[in-house]
Formats: C-alpha cells, structure tokens, sequence
C-alpha cells in the first residue's frame, strides 16, 4: 500500500491538495537562489559605481529611483491587462504578488524561471498555467515593439548615430507586430500547447487587451526615460530641455529593445549599457555616459528588489481561493497513481 500521511490521506493526495507538490519545491527553491543572486548583483553593481557617485547629486538619484520603482511597477499592469483579456482577472493586490515575486527568476541564467514562477505562483489564485504563461511570454514579446516605437520616434531628431548603429533593433519590431497580431498569435500559442500536449486557450487575446499591454509598456519607458534624464542633467550636457528629453526616452528605448534581443547574454548585460553609452553621445562624452548606464541598472535592481519585497509582503493579506480562470481547464497530465479498492479515497480528488 502507499505511503499514508497521518490523517489517513496517501501521500501523493496530501502533496497536491496543499498545492506543494515537486513543482511548488522547485519554484519556491529557484526564487530563493534568484532571491540571493538579485543581492549579489546589486553588491557588484554598487561597486561598479561607488567611485564616481560624487559626480551626482542626491536628490537626483532618489528622484531618478523613485521613477525607476515607477518604470518597473507600471509593467505589471500590462501583464494584468493581458491575463484578463485571456478570461482571468485579478485583484491589483494579486497581479503584484505573481508578477514580481516570479520576476526575480530572471537573476537566474536562462529566461524561462520568471514564466514558471508565475505560472506557478498564479495556481494560488485560480489562474491556469497556460493563461499565466501566455500573459508572460506576450508581455515579453509586446517589449521590443513598445521599446522599438518609443525610440523611433525620439532618436531621429537627437541621436542619428546610435540608429545607424542599431538599427536592426527597430528592424525587428514589425516582424514582433505582425506575431502579435492577434489571428496569428493565437494560431502560435495554440500551436505551442499542441507540442506541450495541452489543452488550448479557450478564450484567444484580441486586439484591446493586446494594445493596452502595449500601452502601459510604453508608459513604462517614458518613466525610464525620465530616470535617465534626471541623471544625465546632473553631468552638465551639452543639449537641454526637451530635446535631452527625448534623447534619454530613446536612448533607454533602444538599449532596452538590443538589450533584449541579444539572446546570449542574460538580461542584455553590457549591451544595454553599450547602446546606452552610444545613444547618449550627443549630450555627454562617454565616462558621464557609462556612469549613467552604471546607475541605471543598480537602479533597475533595487527597483526589483523592492517590488518583490511588496510582493512578498502581499502574501500576508491572504490568499482567495480558485476565481475565474481556469482550474479545470488544464489537463491531468500526471494523474495522481490509483489506490486499491481496499482502501477508497472517501471523495473525487482534483487537481490542485
């Protein structure tokens, strides 16, 4: 007979009624080692820095801090946007817990911890891995043509040297739009849960919720820009107003978008800061402009870190259970092992 826990329920149903199955282990485990990494980073990145931080002034760091925490909390509203034009709507309270706990995954080498964090995490409110996921990888996807855009229509009229440099960044966001359009997006998400042998979705993206995701990823940009403007303006550049301006939007916009697209390395490290250093040229020479890329990522980092806190906190008003979204939706891919007639499970078992 199988191993029995001591109320009396076999182990494998114990496991999946609380929802802390192989997989729960697995997640919790890599978002604690991302927990350390993030840490580790930030360390490094300070001393990257802490030498030329007298060349700016503090108020100018903390305001361009607080517009960092904004960039960074602004993404998750398009990843809400998303999920509910996928039938799964979420509590704003929700949607930040599942979206920046399961962000710090991305500390990890390869891309793929911060989808299964929220996949994971989104079971505790009733959301389906497939919804989850699908709202993760688009917002993703919808990145490099919001970034691709806002730098389009900022960087001809300040910084012509970094397109001609990087212009294959922009060249990719028609074909990133033409795969978000939602008749083929949803043919290659229902495609992707074929080969993972998954049920589809059964409500497909439209165009609304898709173009709301995008607009709140370009709000996000225009909140980075308006850190990088706020650091930049202290190391006496040589154009003003707002032309330096549109030249930091398009300058984060760009980095960003190349950023992203040079899969090999994890999280556009150095690239970001290559393109930035490049687009920024106009206004100032290349020490200032390194120093700004420098702080813009440490930046980036503790806005990271402070959201996941937030997150973390959440978790203490509690948890509601299973919503709109989809449960029984997801197939049993591993049904749980059938016990002998001699000792019948009093209930159905589900899934958790």
């Amino acid at each position: 007979m199988g191993q029995h826990t001591a109320s009396g329920e076999p182990a494998a149903v114990s496991a999946h009624r609380s929802g802390r199955g192989a997989r729960w282990w697995l997640v919790r485990g890599a978002l604690a080692v991302a927990l350390g990494l993030l840490v580790v980073a930030l360390v490094s990145q300070w001393n990257d820095v802490r030498e030329s931080f007298r060349l700016l002034t503090v108020g100018s760091v903390v305001a361009s801090g607080i517009a960092t925490v904004l960039a960074v909390g602004t993404t998750v509203l398009s990843w809400r946007a998303l999920l509910a034009g996928l039938g799964a709507e979420l509590p704003l309270r929700a949607a930040v817990r599942i979206f920046f706990v399961g962000q710090i995954g991305k500390y990890i080498p390869g891309s793929v911890w911060p989808v299964l964090a929220q996949m994971e995490l989104s079971r505790d409110y009733g959301v389906s891995r497939p919804k989850a996921a699908s709202a993760s990888l688009v917002v993703l996807a919808l990145a490099v043509p919001s970034g691709g855009l806002a730098a389009a229509v900022t960087l001809p009229f300040v910084s012509a040297d970094a397109l001609t440099s990087y212009w294959w960044a922009l060249a990719a966001v028609p074909v990133f739009a033409v795969v978000l359009y939602p008749s083929v997006l949803s043919r290659l998400l229902a495609l992707g849960f074929r080969l993972l042998r998954r049920a589809p979705l059964d409500e497909p993206l439209t165009l609304r919720p898709i173009a709301a995701g995008a607009g709140w990823l370009l709000v996000s940009f225009c909140w980075y820009g308006l850190a990088t403007w706020l650091l930049v303006r202290d190391l006496d550049p040589e154009v003003g107003g707002g032309r330096l301006l549109l030249l930091s939007v398009g300058a984060y916009a760009l980095a960003w978008t190349a950023g992203f697209l040079v899969l090999v390395v994890p999280a556009g490290a150095g690239v970001r800061e290559a393109v930035l250093v490049l687009a920024l040229a106009p206004a100032v020479a290349g020490g200032p402009a390194t120093l700004v890329a420098l702080v813009a990522r440490l930046l980036a980092t503790v806005a990271d870190l402070v959201w996941a806190g937030i997150g973390v906190a959440l978790r203490g008003r509690g948890v509601p259970g299973p919503g709109p979204g989809a449960l029984p939706e997801e197939p049993a891919a591993d049904p749980l092992p059938a016990e002998p007639a001699a000792d019948p499970l009093p209930d159905p078992v589900t899934r958790r």
